[in-house]
């Protein structure tokens, strides 16, 4: 698999218009962070291109250190916060909440752990066979990697959404693939294969907002004089 600046800018281009049309649908305050997923991963996308851009010396080296600061900051502090805060706060079954809440809790502490990590560490970065290498990835244990698969993936995986569930699978499987291919890049190669998977997040969307139209005109001709 290749990636480059280019790859990263197609598929920051590709991801922008599903998360306009997933924020279009987002009918309640509650669920502006899980519709918002697909543009900030698409927006993600594109701060890796910037990153790229300046490993082949075609950006300032200076806005490389910021982009590698953003990229790693929103990959490896925001997400394992966002994605179960996001889902939780859009499921409506309170014993799947509960469980969520822990995951949530499960997130905060790796986030924590990660942030330690990007305070105290260098946030440099290196082309390697098509791929980018981040300094911090030699930082994971196993321990705090086990703990970012569950609260990325585990919330999704017990949504009662079934679009949300193959969210969760997918999720899943692209961290398990980006693992087996070069685990030094797990985190450049999954969050490519995640922000290309956010289109389910759409659908979910989609899909529920076809229910709520449906329930609509079903209860207005149940109203309708016969």
């Amino acid at each position: 698999m290749c990636f480059s600046a280019e790859a990263d800018f197609v598929v920051a281009a590709a991801i922008a218009p599903v998360g306009v049309a997933t924020l279009r649908l987002a009918e309640r305050p509650r669920d502006l962070l899980l519709a918002s997923l697909p543009m900030l991963l698409a927006l993600h996308q594109l701060t890796e291109g910037f990153v790229w851009l300046g490993l082949e010396g075609d950006a300032p080296g200076g806005l490389r250190d910021v982009a590698t600061g953003g990229y790693l900051a929103f990959a490896q502090v925001a997400l394992p916060v966002i994605v179960p805060l996001a889902i939780l706060l859009t499921e409506p079954d309170h014993r799947r909440r509960a469980w969520m809440t822990v995951l949530l809790a499960v997130g905060a502490v790796v986030a924590a752990r990660f942030a330690w990590i990007l305070a105290s560490g260098p946030l440099g970065a290196q082309a390697l066979d098509h791929t980018i290498v981040y300094d911090t990835d030699r930082e994971i244990g196993y321990l705090a990697a086990a703990g970012y698969v569950a609260a990325t993936c585990g919330p999704a995986l017990l949504a009662s959404s079934r679009q949300l569930r193959w969210f969760g699978v997918a999720g899943l499987a692209g961290l398990l693939l980006a693992s087996a291919v070069r685990y030094s890049a797990v985190t450049s190669v999954w969050c490519v294969y995640a922000a290309l998977i956010s289109v389910l997040v759409l659908l979910y969307f989609r899909d529920r907002s076809r229910r709520a139209a449906s329930a609509e005109e079903r209860m207005r001709g149940s109203l309708s004089p016969s």
